[in-house]
């Protein structure tokens, strides 16, 4: 019987890596790299759906996607993508009631083989990471909209008042593997094959 393929929630202190690590493990894996900010981004491109949630409002201030969007999102990815592809949860969900959610959709599409990871590093180290971070856009380098100071501080404190709620949560149900992602890409992602060999 062939098996069942895997599927990782991964979660992560702010700068922690999530996406180059995500990325990474998609690849490695073949799974659906479901990365919300990327989806959100995909509906930031059509204008009428800009207008409808309001995205103007929430990506390029650091604050929360309205949770219906990331709902419908989560529902809809999980249930289309095929059975024989494995799903990245890459850095969502991140509300308590959405992570219930998607645990209930996974068991109802049958998707029993499911890992969670986070990503972790110190909170001086979070803080460089997101002061210093820049993204490479139109062949210009510039840093994210959301990493000013006052974006910084509304997700850290976003941070600090949902998602232990949801660690706790996903511990309970699925096995944990915890990794430090100090030090170059390479140390940390040798790290986590470690760790993730011995889950296979």
């Amino acid at each position: 019987m062939r098996q069942q393929p895997l599927n990782i929630i991964l979660l992560g202190d702010p700068a922690a890596g999530k996406a180059t690590h995500g990325r990474f493990l998609a690849k490695r894996y073949k799974m659906y790299d479901l990365d919300m900010g990327k989806e959100l981004r995909a509906l930031d491109r059509n204008l009428a759906l800009r207008k409808k949630y309001k995205l103007d409002k929430t990506l390029d201030k650091g604050k929360l996607t309205p949770t219906d969007i990331v709902r419908e999102l989560l529902h809809d990815r999980i249930h289309k993508t095929p059975k024989h592809t494995g799903i990245l949860f890459n850095g969502t969900p991140k509300m308590l009631g959405e992570a219930k959610l998607v645990n209930s959709w996974l068991k109802a599409e049958k998707r029993t083989r499911v890992l969670f990871v986070y990503l972790t590093i110190p909170l001086k180290e979070t803080i460089k990471r997101m002061t210093g971070r820049k993204t490479y856009f139109r062949g210009k380098f510039s840093k994210r909209p959301d990493d000013n100071n006052k974006a910084l501080k509304n997700r850290l404190k976003y941070y600090q008042n949902n998602i232990r709620h949801v660690v706790k949560f996903f511990k309970s149900q699925y096995p944990f593997i915890k990794i430090s992602t100090m030090g170059s890409i390479m140390q940390a992602r040798k790290r986590l094959i470690a760790d993730l060999n011995k889950f296979e």
